[in-house]
């Protein structure tokens, strides 16, 4: 053993090996701990990445999705698109939001800064601008101090996008591999293109939907804007043809080869109507010539379908109707459970970039930031259960019914099981109390049928039935 290993021995020193593994040690904690913020991905960007969303004032751009302008319109000319981005954006707020957390200066500033913006419409709103565009954007108005949000202002996502280069049309990014503002595209008075960069600080930039390392939202209309299209197109031709069905084209043929002649039979055909009779000489015939009966309503539906499938809202809740194509009412609760899923997770993302504001008007005031928290659908189902389990108890709904209301179907399997297994409920108004009867709908659908509806009586109600039989010959079963 050398002397250099004997006094590391004698000395409990630590070894070279273990001053090598402490130094290593060390440099791996100061890269960790070391200031993050101006990093630079080894990575680059996809080509189509810095692609830019058309907007009105350019030309020329690849049009690698449908425009903004385009899905405005489809957004403002289709029935079926218009009513499920709006029940998108009421299902949205319907329950409320609440602003928590934080200190009480905090929650009154950001509380007010919502209720300037619009309040509850701010959000609606919001949403709308998000889901038809694929990009919602709000400007963070300061005070001239700038120690204070004012509002939070919309911006038509039409002409405002990322900053891009005047010749390439390509995103313009940073050292961070990120894009480096945004711009506003406009014509001045002298019908001059304009673009006025502004900074990403003073945005607000929500998006529901992205694809990898692409910088624009997807417009939640946008899987099914062609669909939408033929299903217009196709309404027009049936309205068309629904038109002139009732009004066929009237074609008159005659011998005739005198102008003269074809011009007095042109003037007598156009007022001839359909309650008229017509005596026609010789060598003149009438025939009519009409698209006849159409089977729109056999395709209406399939994009009806492909509508439903893009926004996810129930067709039930779409069209307001409640055939049998809507399914039952257990099978609309559950597609209403799965719909509220999706709002609830475009609920968090606005909740995320809020927080984000926030936090923006918080530094800038110096107050401690609150949370925006969307009032959750589960708050409500524990008030429908409750509700559900006292009319029950009540006597005043069946099993079925009250299952109904919770979102769960009663096949005869569970009906059996609940016989068996389930505790007696408090009911003062059953004779039996506590049971549960598996039969009381059809019972009652029976009563029904043996007892129709008569003048003092309604359907199912044997009011004063004894006392006719006791009179009347004619009722089996006293003859």
């Amino acid at each position: 053993m050398s002397l250099t290993d004997s006094l590391v021995s004698l000395f409990n020193l630590p070894s070279k090996k273990d001053m090598e593994q402490l130094q290593e040690q060390v440099a791996v904690q100061e890269r960790l701990i070391s200031d993050n913020s101006n990093f630079t991905p080894e990575t680059w960007l996809s080509s189509q990445a810095r692609e830019s969303k058309k907007v009105e004032d350019i030309q020329g751009l690849v049009q690698k999705r449908v425009p903004v302008k385009s899905l405005q319109h489809l957004y403002l000319r289709n029935q079926f698109i218009f009513r499920g981005v709006n029940v998108r954006a009421d299902e949205l707020i319907t329950r409320g939001y609440k602003i928590a957390g934080g200190d009480d200066e905090g929650v009154k500033a950001c509380q007010k800064l919502i209720e300037d913006s619009g309040g509850e419409n701010l959000f609606w709103q919001f949403s709308i601008n998000t889901d038809v565009a694929g990009d919602g954007y709000l400007e963070k108005v300061p005070n001239k101090k700038g120690d204070k949000l004012m509002i939070l202002k919309h911006i038509n996502p039409l002409n405002f996008t990322y900053l891009t280069d005047y010749e390439t049309d390509k995103i313009i990014i940073d050292s961070n591999a990120k894009p480096k503002a945004y711009m506003q595209v406009f014509y001045d008075n002298e019908g001059k293109q304009v673009r006025k960069t502004i900074e990403k600080s003073r945005i607000a930039h929500l998006k529901f939907n992205t694809f990898a390392d692409e910088f624009n939202g997807i417009s939640s209309i946008q899987p099914v804007f062609n669909t939408a299209i033929r299903l217009m197109n196709m309404e027009n031709a049936a309205a068309e043809a629904a038109v002139k069905t009732a009004n066929p084209l009237i074609i008159g043929e005659t011998t005739t080869k005198s102008p003269h002649e074809l011009a007095k039979w042109s003037k007598v055909l156009s007022n001839i109507s359909a309650k008229e009779q017509v005596f026609l000489p010789d060598g003149v015939t009438l025939k009519m010539l009409s698209p006849g009966m159409q089977n729109f309503s056999a395709y209406s539906d399939y994009f009806l379908d492909a509508v439903v499938a893009a926004l996810g809202v129930p067709k039930s809740i779409l069209t307001g109707s409640s055939d049998s194509s809507s399914g039952n009412r257990s099978t609309v609760a559950v597609q209403s459970s799965h719909f509220y899923s999706v709002i609830r997770a475009n609920q968090r993302y606005i909740e995320d970039l809020f927080n984000e504001i926030f936090k923006d008007y918080a530094e800038r005031a110096g107050f401690k930031a609150p949370t925006l928290q969307f009032v959750d659908m589960a708050e409500d189902s524990a008030v429908g259960g409750k509700r559900a389990l006292e009319l029950y108890g009540g006597g005043i709904i069946t099993l079925e019914e009250a299952r109904e209301i919770i979102g769960l179907e009663t096949p005869k399997e569970v009906v059996d099981e609940l016989r068996n297994t389930a505790p007696a409920i408090p009911n003062n108004n059953s004779p039996a109390k506590g049971t549960i009867d598996p039969d009381t709908e059809k019972k009652k659908q029976d009563a029904k049928v043996y007892h129709p509806a008569e003048p003092g009586s309604p359907a199912g109600s044997q009011k004063g039935k004894k006392a006719k039989q006791k009179v009347d010959v004619n009722v089996p079963s006293v003859s």
